[in-house]
């Protein structure tokens, strides 16, 4: 797909003063094709050639209230008036923290920024109350964008050693082997491994840091009580279990992963969907290791942390998850599932449709159920970019990305569904023509 002259040009002007164009590589889908948004509204994106989108990737999954929604916008004004950044607390971080806790269970919430500040300052935090250094971690998940989470994010398949003990490869240039040394990383959903490392190491390892989903490999979902499997090795070594929810926390469900698989972490990090695309973040968990940050015990701060405009999206945005948005999101991103499987098994092509409805992913394979990295690997990821270019195209934005899933807006329509569903269709037609 070839972007629109105006979005050419403004590409070539950003690329003037910014690296590559764009503040985030994941951003760049080449320089005749990388598109410059100019406006959204709910379920829908605008580029600068005017050119409008069924929007799926959602800034990657946080805006599932829909983009400029009216009433998260007007509490923010509001807010507004008392000013924004007092190094001091304020009433409306109260209220949050307290919306969290009851929404989600845990006992204490600390407030940041970003996912990736989030699971940083969760890593530490572990370190620090078990006072052991290394982290555990699953192939293919991604934690945030720091050194102590960029290891075996996408691996390849051939070039990790032997199954039972791989070795670790990071992301790219810049970060440094040594801090391979205190990282582990084991295949997801296999118990008999993770048993076995730690019978080895546990003595060495703070936390297991584990997606509850593989929510950057389409979605891949935990086999029957793995996560509670976790869990229990976790509390039989000592070990700080954390679920990052960044992705799926108020998305899957109101509760998040903790209340759609049923099982607790001892802590959790929030960000994306916390503030429908405001950047704002959460670590919360359990009083007794919670209750340890603060002077002189656990270090966490942050200029930022909790500023008005950011607890006043995250409010009004769990004030309209509580009221039930989900319901919706769940009801869009089910009509969707059921479409592809028939459109799908008329075209003939491989594949698994997995995750939950909120956050659906499509892999072209031959396996029978994705459990792990890599059979998402070595799917047939060209031929599902080849559908997706043509469904931009065609006016429907997932990500071409194929290790991202469709994320679904409340906003998002039954009208949408059609449409999206017919493009799909025609696309899937097209290239499986040109096979």
């Amino acid at each position: 797909m070839k972007s629109g002259p105006k979005s050419r040009a403004m590409f070539e002007r950003a690329a003037q003063s910014i690296p590559g164009g764009v503040s985030s590589n994941f951003r760049y889908w080449g320089d005749d094709s990388t598109l410059v948004v100019k406006k959204a509204k709910g379920a829908y994106l605008w580029d600068l050639d005017d050119k409008r989108y069924v929007d799926y990737r959602l800034g990657f999954g946080p805006v599932i209230l829909g983009h400029a929604r009216a009433e998260i916008i007007d509490h923010i004004a509001e807010a507004m008036k008392i000013g924004n950044c007092f190094a001091m607390t304020n009433e409306y971080e109260i209220r949050v923290a307290e919306k969290i806790k009851k929404i989600t269970g845990v006992d204490l919430v600390r407030m940041t920024n970003t996912g990736t500040e989030a699971t940083m300052g969760a890593i530490r935090i572990a370190r620090a109350f078990t006072g052991r250094d290394c982290i555990l971690k699953f192939d293919g998940a991604y934690h945030g964008f720091h050194d102590y989470s960029l290891w075996n994010t996408y691996p390849p398949v051939s070039g990790v050693g032997y199954r039972n003990d791989p070795f670790l490869v990071p992301q790219g240039s810049g970060i440094p082997r040594r801090v391979g040394d205190m990282m582990n990383s084991l295949p997801f959903n296999d118990k008999e491994l993770l048993e076995k490392k730690l019978k080895e190491k546990w003595q060495d390892i703070a936390c297991i840091i584990i997606e509850p989903l593989l929510g950057n490999q389409a979605s891949i979902m935990p086999q029957d009580g793995f996560l509670q499997f976790v869990r229990e090795q976790c509390d039989k070594y000592g070990i700080v279990m954390i679920i990052d929810e960044v992705k799926t926390g108020f998305r899957i469900a109101p509760g998040g992963a903790q209340e759609y698989f049923g099982v607790q972490a001892d802590l959790v990090t929030y960000a994306k969907c916390l503030g429908n695309g405001f950047p704002v973040a959460a670590i919360a968990g359990k009083k007794h290791i919670m209750g340890e940050v603060g002077p002189g015990k656990i270090p966490h701060g942050g200029t930022y942390g909790a500023n008005v405009v950011a607890m006043a999206a995250a409010e009004k945005s769990l004030e309209l998850i509580e009221n039930g948005e989900l319901d919706k999101v769940n009801a869009h991103g089910q009509k969707l599932k059921e479409g592809w499987k028939k459109i799908l098994d008329e075209s003939g092509f491989p594949y698994v449709i997995q995750g939950p409805d909120a956050m659906p992913g499509i892999v072209f394979t031959e396996e029978p159920v994705c459990t792990e990295y890599k059979h998402w690997a070595v799917g047939d990821h060209d031929t599902y970019g080849e559908i997706i270019s043509k469904c931009i195209e065609k006016g429907v934005m997932p990500d071409y990305d194929s290790r991202e899933p469709w994320f679904i807006s409340s906003c998002h329509t039954d009208e949408d569904a059609e449409f999206v569903l017919g493009v799909f269709e025609e696309a899937v037609k097209e290239v499986k023509a040109g096979k």
